[in-house]
């Protein structure tokens, strides 16, 4: 399947890995599907890119880059409360990078997206009862990377 995204431009993408969010995404109701475009030049950020709107493409990084303290509440009883009932090692859990020039890169620790691996569907939450906020800064770990067999 091909997706046109402004970013970077014509994507052939397997159909299978589309990942599909019922709900959307917060602030992106509307947008309902979306792929995982690994960049060039970066292991440790992604992009969703949505396969309907060309322009918009949300840079994310896996939780996994934040160690043991991260995430402080269980994922596995968020995604299930938000309605993905996988099993929890089928779960991958992305958070979403802000980065405005002249300020330090943050993540969203407070809504993470969830993906179902198996199933390729996936959900936005509002952790309940987390101290992380909206807009953590984010320093790369040294070696971060997305890790391959949890990233959709």
């Amino acid at each position: 399947m091909k997706i046109e995204s402004t970013r970077f431009g014509t994507l052939e993408v397997d159909e299978k890995k589309v990942i599909g969010f019922a709900k959307g995404l917060i602030g992106f109701p509307e947008e309902k599907s979306f792929v995982m475009v690994h960049h060039k030049g970066s292991d440790a950020v992604a992009w969703l890119q949505s396969t309907t709107s060309p322009g918009l493409a949300l840079p994310v990084v896996s939780v996994h880059q934040f160690g043991p303290a991260y995430p402080d509440v269980p994922l596995d009883a968020a995604a299930e409360r938000a309605g993905l009932a996988g099993s929890p090692e089928d779960m991958a859990a992305l958070v979403v990078m802000c980065a405005s020039p002249g300020t330090p890169p943050t993540v969203n620790l407070a809504a993470p997206i969830i993906v179902d691996a198996a199933t390729w569907t996936g959900v936005q939450t509002i952790l309940e009862g987390t101290k992380y906020t909206t807009r953590e800064v984010y320093v790369v770990p040294a070696a971060a990377a997305l890790p391959a067999e949890a990233s959709p």
